[in-house]
């Protein structure tokens, strides 16, 4: 009788065990580890970029980013607009782009665009920068709590407390 309940206990536990592998089993997803993942658009429309990684580690419809540069090319005249953000998070399905920590948007003319937070809707070319946006050119410096960037880089909006300095 002793011996039956034992085996009894002994399936019983197999069976639990079992079936708690089984759900953290179905929790966990594929995370697949990509080294130098890039991605650009040469359109015909002349819109044209280029983003990429050191490293990114993608799931089903995201891929995280780590040490991101990008350059964007601007319709209007031509002019090159680099990126430089510690990490972000790619979404396949709304094309967008999320960056956080130490984000710098620059160009060759020494303009200087920063925040701690920023995204990037590629869709509608529009960049969403927050927290501590700092906007620094040869004609002063403009601090602001957020920032607004739309056609193509050559409409800035800046809202919250706004602060200028202008050289002279």
């Amino acid at each position: 009788m002793l011996i039956k309940l034992l085996r009894i206990m002994q399936i019983i536990l197999i069976l639990a065990i079992s079936l708690i592998a089984t759900q953290f089993s179905r929790g966990d997803e594929l995370v697949i580890e990509i080294d130098n993942p890039k991605f650009s658009e040469k359109g015909l429309n002349d819109k044209v970029y280029e983003i990429k990684a050191k490293k990114g580690l993608k799931t089903d419809n995201e891929l995280k980013l780590f040490i991101i540069e990008g350059k964007f090319k601007t319709v209007e005249n031509g002019k090159w607009i680099y990126l430089e953000a510690e990490k972000g998070n790619f979404s396949q399905t709304n094309n967008l782009i999320e960056l956080e920590s130490n984000i710098i948007f620059y160009t060759d003319d020494g303009e200087k665009i920063q925040s701690n937070y920023a995204t990037f809707d590629m869709n509608e070319n529009i960049i969403k920068l927050k927290e501590n946006v700092s906007h620094e050119s040869i004609e002063g410096l403009i601090l602001s709590n957020s920032s607004l960037i739309l056609n193509n880089f050559n409409k800035i909006i800046y809202t919250g407390n706004v602060e200028t300095t202008i050289k002279n």
